[in-house]
């Protein structure tokens, strides 16, 4: 990918950050708690990946591209529920999110910037959510494959994110700059 498409996948992943209505998800995990609202991020994540693959190659072109949307939002706000969670903090820079959500898919974040962050963690969600692309192509089958993965992918980062020490959300293992 080249450099402009990073640019622009930074700049999306921050939009999305951006645009996360944090008080409503504090509300959420507060009358639901935080295992309830990781299992209603997840099935909105399936619902998508069910619509995705549900019509085969027919919903598959314009479906994928808006399943993968979703479900990176889902992540988003999983993230961010677990931090408020975890700290009674619903708002966070958008470089020490990027870092929380690197560690909760694998990415080692010690010394990278954080465009490298965004890059590796863009690597990482692409692939993850893009493996499971041809099980969608087969007309209801590729439903029910689409909206199990997400509800997997999303329950597995919400499980990841609540075994963390409570010094990756408090901002004490800092990105450096770039």
């Amino acid at each position: 990918m080249s450099d402009g498409k990073w640019s622009q996948l930074s700049n999306s992943f921050e939009f999305v950050h951006k645009n996360l209505d944090g008080f409503k998800i504090k509300e959420k995990v507060d009358s639901m708690g935080i295992d309830g609202y990781i299992n209603y991020c997840a099935l909105l994540a399936a619902g998508s990946g069910a619509v995705a693959g549900v019509g085969g190659p027919i919903t598959f072109v314009v479906g994928v591209p808006a399943d993968v949307a979703n479900t990176v939002a889902q992540q988003f706000r999983v993230t961010l529920a677990v931090i408020y969670h975890r700290t009674g903090r619903y708002a966070v820079s958008f470089p020490e999110f990027m870092k929380i959500v690197g560690l909760s898919l694998g990415v080692e974040v010690g010394v990278m910037g954080l465009q490298q962050v965004v890059r590796v963690v863009a690597q990482v969600i692409l692939k993850k959510l893009t493996a499971r692309v041809a099980g969608k192509v087969i007309p209801f089958v590729g439903a029910a494959v689409g909206g199990g993965l997400n509800y997997a992918f999303i329950k597995a980062i919400g499980g990841t994110l609540l075994a963390f020490e409570d010094s990756i959300f408090n901002g004490r293992r800092e990105l450096p700059p770039g």
